[in-house]
This record gives structure tokens, C-alpha cells and sequence, in this order.
């Protein structure tokens, strides 16, 4: 972990007490040059901690790219760690510590990494990142993950900038459209989107929209979040977008004999199509369907 540098992004909702809290676990972490961004909203008052603040309200998506901007043009570091207010670290892990383990016993196995997703401590979460205290295996490889506490490298994020993917995706206002472009990313110039099940966060779903400070309703958000998503991909991929970087993922690790175990997750049902016409609506409710091990 020698010279390695992590920089921490909080990303603050309209959740000043969650901002806090985790700036200053971070800091008693050992982190220095904490970026935590405030959304610009007067719905709620000022972090302590806020040190970039944004002077028009922005969601966490805008937020992420002009603290990154920032970041890599005058602050560069190896990995960003992008923690978004739903996000609770546990007050028993040091974070550096852990991270960096991660990273060397990665680099360790020769595999090149673009993102390091945590395992998650909810009911909510996906199959696969459900974090577990005894799992089968510490690491695998994904496609797709919830970008709950990412731990990005500044590699692949400037490539995502070149190709104006991911965040630096001009149109998308969402998260939904910046986690696929994250992986297809990752994928296509092989940085790795590699899940810790060994390292948990806690992930308090739509904390925000729960306590009414989310600036919108849940069903709104959703809804326009969607729309986004397959407005923007569909132009970008095509019609089967979905498809395209689910296979994209299949094609690139194929030939690869990762010492990992590799996920290709379907999150939005690529498959369902396939399902219902042989076998009925009926059929693909079934959440097996959804997940290929």
C-alpha cells in the first residue's frame, strides 16, 4: 500500500448529521483531504464538514462529477471513494486499512481493477452483494453492482471522462444510467469491477425519501430515473441495450481465467424476454430467473 492514495467523496443529500458522521469516521480512519460536498439545497442546513459546497441544488450524480472535475484536475489521487448519505460504516473496520488490503491482494493476483464495490449489510440489496460474516469466497468479479460506497480508480473514471460515459454522461441527472456505463467501462478496457464480501457497509435505502428530504417523492424519482435511463442507453446502445452490455461483460471474461468468481448478473432482466415467450408471465416472477450463477 506504499504511496497508494485513496480520496474520499461524501456526498451530501439534504443529510448534514449522516455527512458528518461519516466524515469523521473517515477521518479517525486515517484519511486526509476529504472532499464532502454539499448538494446546495436550503431545504437543510450546512454539514460541519462541507467543503465543496455547490451553489445550485444538484443530485448526487451532478454532485460526483464536479467533485471528480475538481478532484482530478487539481487533486489527483490513485482511487476515489464515492459514499453517498444511505451509506453507514461500522464503527469496528478502519476503512483505510481494509481498503488497501483489498487492493494489494488483488494487485497481488495480477488482475487489473477499475472498482471495488463492498458487500452490503441490507434487505434490499442484490443477490450477490448481500454481505455475509462467513462467505464462500472473499472476492468476485461482476458486471453490475449497487454503487452504494464505490471505490473507483482515477484510470477508468478519466476514461469515462474521454468517453463521456458514467458521470461525465451530460444528460443523465440519475444514478441508474452512471452504474451500467460504470461496468460497461470497466469491463471493455479491462479495470475490473471487483465486490469485497469480506468488507461491509451498511446501506439505508432511500434514507433521504424515508425522513422527506429528498426533495421529491420515491415514486417520482423512480419513475423519471427509469425513463432516464432507457432514453439515454437506447440512444447511446441501441434498442437492446441492455443486452449489448450484458453480453459485453460474458464476451470480455471469457477467455480470461480469473482466480475469482465471476458474476454475470442480469439487474434488469436481459433474459426475461426469453422467459416469457417459452414459458408465460408466470415464469419470470420467479427471482431465480433473474440471477445466473
Amino acid at each position: 500500500m506504499g504511496g497508494r492514495r485513496i480520496l474520499p467523496i461524501v456526498l451530501n443529500y439534504n443529510q448534514p448529521e449522516e455527512t458528518d458522521k461519516i466524515y469523521e469516521k473517515l477521518v479517525k480512519d486515517g484519511f486526509e483531504d476529504i472532499i464532502s460536498v454539499d448538494n446546495g439545497s436550503n431545504l437543510m442546513p450546512l454539514a460541519k464538514s462541507a467543503n465543496f459546497i455547490l451553489p445550485k441544488n444538484i443530485k448526487a450524480v451532478g454532485q460526483t462529477k464536479m467533485a471528480l472535475l475538481y478532484a482530478m484536475d487539481y487533486f489527483p489521487a490513485d482511487y476515489y471513494w464515492i459514499i453517498n448519505t444511505s451509506s453507514e460504516l461500522l464503527e469496528e473496520i478502519n476503512y483505510k486499512k481494509r481498503l488497501n488490503k483489498s487492493l494489494d491482494n488483488i494487485k497481488k493476483k495480477n488482475i487489473k481493477i477499475g472498482i471495488l464495490s463492498p458487500a452490503l449489510i441490507s434487505n434490499e440489496t442484490i443477490k450477490h452483494q448481500i454481505y455475509k460474516e462467513k462467505p464462500k469466497y472473499n472476492y468476485s468479479l461482476c458486471c453490475w453492482c449497487e454503487c452504494i460506497a464505490p471505490l473507483i480508480s482515477h484510470e477508468l473514471i478519466e476514461k469515462t471522462r474521454i468517453n463521456r460515459t458514467g458521470y461525465f454522461e451530460p444528460r443523465a441527472q440519475r444514478g441508474w444510467v452512471t452504474t451500467h456505463e460504470l461496468g460497461y467501462e470497466a469491463a471493455q478496457n479491462e479495470m475490473w469491477w471487483i465486490l469485497d464480501h469480506k468488507l461491509p457497509v451498511k446501506w439505508n435505502r432511500n434514507l433521504g425519501y424515508k425522513k422527506n428530504i429528498g426533495g421529491e417523492s420515491l415514486i417520482r424519482y423512480r419513475a423519471e430515473a427509469a425513463a432516464e435511463m432507457k432514453s439515454i442507453l437506447s440512444d447511446k446502445y441501441g434498442k437492446y441495450w441492455r443486452i449489448k452490455l450484458y453480453l459485453n461483460f460474458i464476451k470480455k471474461t471469457k477467455q480470461k481465467k480469473f482466480p475469482y468468481k465471476v458474476i454475470p448478473y442480469d439487474p434488469f432482466g436481459v433474459w426475461k424476454m426469453f422467459f416469457t415467450r417459452f414459458y408465460g408471465e408466470k415464469a419470470v416472477k420467479n427471482l431465480a430467473y433473474y440471477c445466473i450463477f
